[in-house]
């Protein structure tokens, strides 16, 4: 079976999901925000840090003059790169390894903006930075087990709770790894028009959210740098699995707990609103450069035929698979459709359906070792982007 890793993740999903039907756990109490004051949370001592995925998040004349002020820092022809990295759990040892092999082939641009989901918020912040983080994202994507990202929790707690597992092993690495060093030069590359933003959903309104972490970064405090962190784990909160964040927001003069899961729920991979129109943004300016996405999915897109079980457990871990699968293929086609109407380069890698390693745990080192490898070799081929989504998704045998 390919990709046990993913498997292994949703089998701890789908367990949990037939546990918590047949046995009812008091639950944890939150200060949920009212449903008719929903759009209308903000997060207090912050301003325009994040906005909906959904929709228009800016009139379209501050969004150009936007434009205009980011425009102005760079030379006029000077393409703008996107790059967009999607979840996949541990296969994001396959972006992690495609990035270094990327800055090892020696023609890795600096990225205007980043956008990181799940597993690809991860790794998003060090890949905004440039190359001189390759070595850090490798050690994680190749060195780190399941226990250095999360513990199971005992059966008792995880019914009365919100999660199977607990995080706090990951919010350590978090705490370890995005330093307050990390941040101010995120801050500072935002200063000179770059911008990275992490996904993640809003459960309670079932939305995509996008955070503009360069913009957090500016606050330069101690609460900023917390909230950027916790964001990213947000992003990277499997349901079920992990358990969700919660993030303090005022509606109304009162505070609430909104909650917040894994971007990959509304979206496996993105790189900017659909409403945003950046071909007629750019014309308006007069904005002539080019502009070049970059999409690395860490997923290999094709499902291997199984013989499935007869089980609950069996099945629903199959279905849960492939509903993640082909929410990200549907996610490449909505942005390939996007990236034509606006006159984008659209650039796409994957993992090699060949790649047939199995995975011992949910993060096992030994697997992230091999597909971190792959992800570098392919890197240095002559040719490693798919200028289309796959029209074939059949596996070949």
């Amino acid at each position: 079976m390919k990709y046990i890793s993913r498997i292994h993740l949703c089998t701890h999903i789908a367990m949990a999901l037939l546990l918590m039907t047949t046995m009812a756990g008091c639950g944890l109490k939150r200060q949920a925000v009212p449903v008719e004051l929903q759009h209308e949370a903000v997060m207090p001592d912050f301003d325009e840090i994040r906005f909906y995925g959904d929709t228009v998040f800016k009139a379209p004349e501050e969004m150009a003059e936007d434009w205009k002020k980011g425009a102005a820092l760079y030379a006029n022809d000077e393409p703008l790169i996107f790059l967009s990295l999607s979840g996949g759990g541990a296969d994001g040892a396959f972006g992690a390894g495609f990035l270094s092999g990327w800055s090892a082939r020696g023609d890795r641009p600096e990225f205007r903006v980043v956008s990181g989901v799940s597993t690809g918020a991860l790794i998003a912040p060090f890949a905004f930075l440039g190359p001189e983080y390759d070595n850090l994202v490798e050690m994680f994507y190749t060195t780190f087990d399941t226990d250095k990202i999360a513990k199971m929790r005992p059966i008792g707690s995880a019914l009365a709770g919100d999660s199977l597992m607990t995080t706090e092993p990951l919010r350590h690495q978090l705490k370890t790894f995005v330093t307050a060093e990390v941040i101010r030069k995120i801050a500072k590359a935002h200063r000179k028009g770059r911008r990275l933003f992490i996904g993640t959903t809003n459960l309670d309104e079932m939305r995509p959210v996008y955070w503009d972490i360069g913009e957090i970064a500016q606050y330069d405090n101690p609460k900023a740098h917390q909230l950027i962190r916790d964001v990213i784990l947000a992003s990277a909160s499997v349901p079920v699995a992990f358990p969700p964040v919660y993030f303090h927001v005022e509606a109304d003069g009162v505070t609430y707990d909104e909650m917040h899961v894994d971007g990959g729920v509304t979206n496996q991979v993105f790189a900017y609103p659909v409403s945003v129109r950046l071909g007629e943004v750019m014309e308006k300016m007069g904005d002539t450069r080019k502009v070049k996405l970059y999409i690395i999915r860490n997923d290999a897109l094709v499902s291997s035929g199984i013989q499935v079980e007869p089980t609950l457990n069996a099945i629903a871990t199959r279905s849960l698979a492939g509903l993640i699968r082909n929410q990200g293929i549907g996610d490449l086609y909505r942005m390939y459709a996007t990236a034509q109407r606006d006159g984008v380069d659209y650039n796409l890698a994957f993992i090699p359906p060949s790649f047939n390693e199995e995975s011992d745990e949910m993060f096992d080192p030994t697997y992230m070792k091999k597909l971190y490898r792959v992800g570098f070799k392919m890197a240095m081929g002559d040719n490693p982007w798919h200028k289309c989504p796959p029209e074939d998704l059949a596996p070949h045998h």
